[in-house]
């Protein structure tokens, strides 16, 4: 391994992860590093360019590896690059590498799907460690990058934080009447991550508030139209007489996954499920969008940024419950209820079994 020189780094706003640029006498390549997860995903990496004669085959046991020629289109020779920025984008997750104001790499969203290794300014067509960045694409990530750049100066901003809470706060209000609780549970720490509470109907009802201002991370990777599922608010119910004993585990559940999200780079979707043995009787929750359910109620939230927000109510389920999920899926289990549409309403008993 050559002696590696950084150009330019930056940590995520959001999530425990530095995007590094480094040079060694071979190549310059842009990656972004994942301390806290698995080990299989603590790394992407994409080519920037060549810094001297490029090989005629590409040296896969090189990590940091030239190029091939007939792959690039800068000077055969080598060049040397003088990167000056890193945005992150607004899931961040994903990161773009600046020069000038242009970009000469991007890792986006949807890194690592059909082993796609990000796009690269000098690239020429469809590369192990680099794809083309084409016209269409520039324009499409100078857009992107021109707007996560402007919400991250906003997200520094109080007054965002503000008019986010009071939207919320408005919108639970709207649901269930005027909030008889507010729980902060970002630690004091960027980002803002509150649980509102109320109560309606003999029901007490706890949901976050401020989770879909960012999209989920690597949902482009699994999900088709993920779009329309990235941002989410968790939501919780249980009958007024229970809920002083149960509601604190939900909410202590959603802080941490509020938290493990962006930590071990995944997302939740309608049908996930999610391990939590704090309430008696139940093994897990389970996570219902109400969407996907006709008549069962929600807060009707406007889009954010074109995008709709989804209400996920966590669902406690017994082992026996959770074990048929795993094995037979989520429509099977639903389908086993008297009544799909209240089943978000905990009130000691099982929904399904």
């Amino acid at each position: 391994m050559k002696e590696q020189k950084t150009l330019i780094q930056s940590e995520s706003p959001l999530c425990p992860a530095q995007a590094v640029c480094e040079q060694t006498e071979n190549a310059v390549y842009f990656y972004i590093f994942y301390p806290t997860r698995n080990p299989e995903n603590r790394l992407k990496r994409c080519w920037v360019c060549n810094c001297r004669e490029a090989p005629e085959q590409l040296d896969a046991g090189d990590k940091l590896s030239m190029m091939p020629k007939g792959t690039f289109n800068h000077a055969p020779e080598g060049i040397t690059v003088h990167p000056d920025g890193i945005i992150w984008l607004e899931d961040g997750d994903s990161a773009a590498l600046l020069e000038k104001g242009q970009i000469l790499a991007i890792i986006p969203p949807n890194y690592g799907l059909y082993d796609f290794p990000g796009f690269a300014k000098y690239a020429v067509g469809q590369n192990r460690y680099a794809w083309e960045l084409d016209e269409q694409t520039k324009a499409y990530y100078d857009k992107k990058l021109r707007e996560a750049d402007y919400f991250w100066q906003l997200t520094n901003q109080q007054k965002f934080w503000e008019g986010a809470q009071k939207y919320y706060i408005q919108t639970y209000e709207a649901f269930f009447g005027q909030h008889t609780g507010y729980y902060a549970i970002d630690d004091n720490k960027f980002p803002m991550r509150a649980i509102v509470e109320g109560k309606k109907n003999g029901v007490t009802y706890g949901i976050t508030a401020f989770l879909s201002n960012f999209p989920q991370p690597v949902i482009e990777c699994y999900v088709k139209d993920a779009k329309k599922h990235r941002r989410i608010e968790f939501g919780f119910a249980a009958a007024d007489a229970l809920s002083s004993s149960v509601k604190m585990e939900a909410y202590n559940c959603f802080m941490a996954l509020a938290k493990y999200i962006y930590a071990d780079g995944t997302f939740f979707v309608h049908g996930h499920t999610n391990t939590w043995e704090g309430i008696p009787g139940c093994a897990a929750f389970l996570f219902i969008n109400p969407r996907a359910i006709q008549g069962m109620e929600s807060p009707v939230y406007k889009d954010y940024k074109g995008d709709p927000i989804n209400l996920l109510w966590a669902v406690p389920i017994t082992k026996e419950e959770y074990d048929f999920t795993v094995k037979f899926g989520v429509n099977k289990l639903l389908a086993l209820a008297k009544d799909v549409t209240r089943i978000h309403i905990f009130d000691g008993r099982p929904k399904f079994m």
